[in-house]
């Protein structure tokens, strides 16, 4: 279950989504103090809340980062943009065989790592009529995680 609401945490920041702007004020007070225990080095932090999760925009050591927490405070994951060629090699070999370029479209590449220490890849690619959503396992396994029609 864990892993099922990491994988839509991720999906979620990977795609356009709708939330409330609140302040840092609006936050839960748990929320925030393990916030600022866990990313001391935080800059320009920007929090957003829906009904299922909070989530926090911030700049660290020069590099842009989301934290995802439940309502209760607790940490769900961390995401970040990364190099696509960073991914594990088994996983550039076949999306390289089974997504080519043209007609799929590189639009984003993240790494997901939930708070118990447990990191997936997504890789998403738009083509003329839809956005295609990859799951990456460490070990380069893909899976295609969501497509969404245009």
């Amino acid at each position: 279950m864990k892993k099922l609401i990491a994988a839509f945490v991720c999906v979620v920041a990977i795609s356009a989504s709708a939330f409330a702007n609140p302040l840092a004020e609006n936050v839960n007070y748990k929320t925030l103090n393990n916030f600022k225990q866990q990313f001391t080095e935080a800059e320009n932090v920007n929090w957003k809340i829906s009904t299922d999760f909070v989530k926090a925009s911030f700049i660290m050591d020069g590099k842009s980062y989301e934290a995802f927490y439940n309502t209760d405070g607790d940490m769900i994951g961390l995401s970040k943009v990364m190099d696509f060629n960073k991914l594990p090699k088994a996983a550039l070999k076949t999306i390289a065989k089974k997504y080519p370029y043209p007609p799929y479209k590189l639009e984003e590449c993240v790494s997901f790592t939930t708070g118990e220490g447990d990191t997936n890849y997504y890789v998403s690619f738009v083509t003329p009529g839809e956005k295609l959503v990859l799951q990456v396992s460490p070990s380069g396994v893909v899976n295609e995680f969501k497509k969404i029609k245009k």
